[in-house]
């Protein structure tokens, strides 16, 4: 079998991938760019890497990948993963899909009309946890899931080393679309992707400007925290809160799901010190009992070589771009929920 020649654009997040890949046994070349001159040195001295790129387009001409990364700021999403597949490569592009669902509608033509995969990196699909009540609920353990919550709150973490002046622009919003991104595609994941009905939400920036001040950060416009109730058409409903910052005792990543033959709830307690719970709540013999989601034997994935896996063996990606797109939908609807004041329908 001949072995891929790979290629990650953008280090600062990009470093993991380029650590799967160089461990992969599918992989031969990797290339690396960033336009960070000393990123991309740690990065390829680290890694033994003697492909290294300051131009995304030269990178692309000379190299020639058969798959890429990109792992660059989301207003990058859409031009890079295009370029990449107008070139001829696979590309497994960093989360949210883009900025908007219409870049992200974009993104999915052009894997279509090329003929490539393109793979959203969902990479929480992927823990043991969540793959273990996956398979409790795709055999039936939770019955018909009619209310989830699913929420990713940090006390204070704010990223200040993303690009947060102009970040409207730059990144298409605030905690929603970085963290809330996140626990939103793994609760629809975890109940099958229902069509969402319409969506209700808020934001709010109530914490972070007079840090963002005091850094220097004169427009500092998206938002800290994100709310949010998500009506399905089978008529479940979903919950989702994000903040970067808020006024409460620890950072916490929980998604819990209420079912007609029982619940279930993972949630990791990440500051300030780790903590998980991850409980099944099943009926047996006429009673609720309490069960370890992880004493099921289910081993976690790895979400780049999903990716690879799909990619050598012409299989469907796992978390697909129309996936990524409905994710959109659904985080444009909060964003366009909030400025309005009212529900809107999807």
């Amino acid at each position: 079998m001949r072995k891929l020649k790979a290629a990650v654009v953008g280090l600062t997040v990009g470093s993991s991938h380029t650590a799967n890949y160089v461990e992969s046994d599918y992989v031969g070349e990797v290339a690396i760019c960033d336009t960070n001159k000393v990123k991309l040195d740690e990065v390829g001295d680290k890694h033994n890497i003697a492909r290294r790129y300051t131009d995304y387009d030269r990178m692309l001409a000379e190299e020639k990948p058969d798959i890429v990364s990109v792992t660059v700021p989301n207003f990058l999403h859409l031009p890079f993963t295009v370029k990449a597949l107008e070139a001829g490569a696979h590309v497994l592009c960093e989360k949210p899909m883009a900025r908007n669902s219409a870049e992200a509608e974009e993104m999915l033509r052009t894997a279509k009309r090329c003929g490539k995969k393109l793979m959203i990196n969902f990479n929480q699909r992927f823990q043991k946890e969540v793959m273990a009540l996956k398979h409790v609920i795709d055999n039936g353990g939770l019955g018909d899931i009619y209310f989830v919550r699913t929420v990713w709150q940090r006390r204070r973490g704010v990223p200040w080393w993303y690009p947060l002046e102009g970040g409207l622009t730059t990144c298409g919003g605030g905690a929603l679309i970085d963290l809330g991104v996140h626990v939103l595609d793994r609760a629809m994941w975890l109940c099958g992707f229902p069509t969402p009905d319409w969506v209700l939400g808020n934001t709010f920036s109530k914490l972070s400007h007079v840090e963002a001040a005091a850094r220097g950060i004169k427009n500092f416009e998206v938002e800290d925290m994100a709310v949010a109730m998500i009506r399905m058409k089978n008529g479940a409903m979903l919950e989702l809160e994000a903040s970067w910052a808020g006024n409460r005792e620890n950072e916490v990543v929980m998604t819990r799901l209420y079912g007609t033959h029982g619940g279930a709830v993972i949630e990791t307690v990440i500051k300030p010190e780790r903590e998980t719970y991850h409980k099944l709540f099943l009926e047996e013999d006429g009673e609720l009992r309490d069960f370890d989601v992880n004493d099921f034997d289910i081993a976690p994935g790895n979400v780049r070589y999903a990716f690879l896996d799909a990619v050598v063996n012409d299989t469907d990606v796992p978390c697909t771009p129309e996936q990524g797109l409905q994710i959109n939908k659904i985080l444009d609807a909060v964003y366009k929920s909030a400025a309005t004041g009212a529900p809107v329908k999807l």
